[in-house]
């Protein structure tokens, strides 16, 4: 039976970083979306003018239109608008949701009467709520989001009762001892996952994820073959609560409070391994949710379709070169240095030395959590990738001020 979807997205790739952005939201709430860039693999070799009008006209609940200067010019998006508008005719129902990035432009067939949204100020979380709360008024049952308890998240809240197996094998891995460690990792792999609650096996996660963060090898070995691991692990609902909780111990503490400049990202990239793998979208989906609020706080967050992290770099032509600056974005990352200022894990020992752009690229791919291959630096100008610089004296490079 062809694929079918809660919702298309049609749009032009110019609005690809505000699209991408509603993808992944919606992802996470549980909507089946179709968005390109989660499609490559089924795309790639089909009929595109064929696929996508079926796709447009046939296989989605509603689709969502954004309405910009350049979506009127493109042939794709008039083909998927056209296709989506030839079924909005013959249902006469709603079926087309438009979204303006600029309210003045004019899309043929569409008329003036018909409800929109402005997505001027709107962001990406806030416009995917929008169009789940349409869904879910239109009657569209979603997939139950994961639910923990708030002992769960808050683990050191979580009941330990004397005598029980789970409770004794996370006493075990909490006690930061590898001796006490080891037998409890082996025997978290050896449960009966069947008789596991989804708060259990989620707290489990947590510590076998904290176990690995401290060095301790057999934990690491699980992270090196996770991917095998967690496909032992029956029912496979118990593996997605087990993976959950290792993203989740990366980004919030015992408390569950998010560990704002100090995340565990010692093994983080073992963990992102997985996050293009279709059967784990759930669990990727469960911790950008958990994220969104700190999203502005974090140069990465993981997601279906990994996004690069682009380093802007410019030099100042003195002697010694220093940077004269260096952005993400808008981001200014070049800091006066202040005491209390939040170093960026390492990062802060470049203040006292001069390095090359491959050494300040692991280094902040460290700090961040960013995988390596995610991570660019572009020089303006492009220099020989051996030539040292420096920091200007006073300064350090951070995400954010303190």
């Amino acid at each position: 039976m062809p694929k079918k979807y809660h919702v298309a997205l049609s749009f032009a790739g110019e609005d690809r970083a505000y699209v991408g952005q509603v993808a992944d939201a919606l992802q996470a709430e549980g909507v089946d979306v179709f968005y390109d860039k989660f499609k490559e693999a089924d795309l790639w070799g089909k009929d595109l003018y064929v696929h996508l009008s079926d796709i447009y006209q046939n296989r989605a609940v509603y689709t969502v239109i954004f309405i910009s200067d350049v979506y009127g010019k493109k042939l794709w998006t008039n083909h998927e608008r056209k296709s989506a508008q030839a079924r909005a005719f013959s249902e006469n129902q709603e079926y087309i949701l438009p979204a303006f990035f600029d309210e003045a432009i004019e899309v043929p067939g569409l008329l003036k009467t018909v409800g929109y949204i402005s997505l001027r100020g709107r962001s990406p979380a806030e416009f995917a709520a929008l169009i789940v709360e349409k869904l879910r008024k239109g009657g569209v049952r979603l997939k139950q989001a994961f639910a923990y308890s708030a002992e769960a998240k808050a683990d050191v809240d979580f009941p330990i009762r004397k005598g029980d197996r789970v409770s004794d094998l996370i006493t075990a891995m909490r006690s930061y001892t590898w001796p006490k460690q080891t037998p409890a990792v082996i025997a978290v792999l050896a449960l009966d996952w069947r008789t596991i609650t989804a708060d259990q096996a989620f707290v489990l996660g947590r510590n076998l994820y904290q176990c690995a963060d401290g060095n301790e090898r057999r934990a690491d070995a699980v992270l090196d073959n996770l991917r095998a691991e967690l496909a032992k692990i029956s029912p496979p609902e118990r593996a997605l609560d087990l993976l959950n909780g290792m993203l989740f111990e990366v980004y919030f503490n015992s408390s569950g409070e998010f560990r704002k400049g100090s995340i565990k990202k010692r093994r983080l990239e073992k963990l992102l391994v997985l996050q293009t793998v279709e059967k784990y979208a759930p669990s990727i989906g469960f911790i950008q949710r958990a994220l969104e609020p700190y999203r502005d706080e974090l140069p990465f967050i993981p997601s279906r379709t990994p996004k690069p992290v682009v380093v802007r770099l410019e030099l100042r032509r003195s002697s010694p070169p220093v940077i004269r600056s260096l952005t993400v974005g808008e981001r200014n990352l070049l800091h006066k240095d202040r005491d209390g200022a939040t170093p960026d894990g390492r990062v802060w020992r470049l203040s006292f030395r001069e390095f090359t752009i491959g050494e300040l690229k692991t280094e902040l791919a460290e700090a961040w959590g960013v995988p390596h291959q995610l991570l660019s630096i572009n020089a303006d100008p492009p220099f020989d990738p051996l030539f040292e610089f420096g920091v200007p004296e006073g300064y350090g490079i951070r995400w954010s001020t303190p």
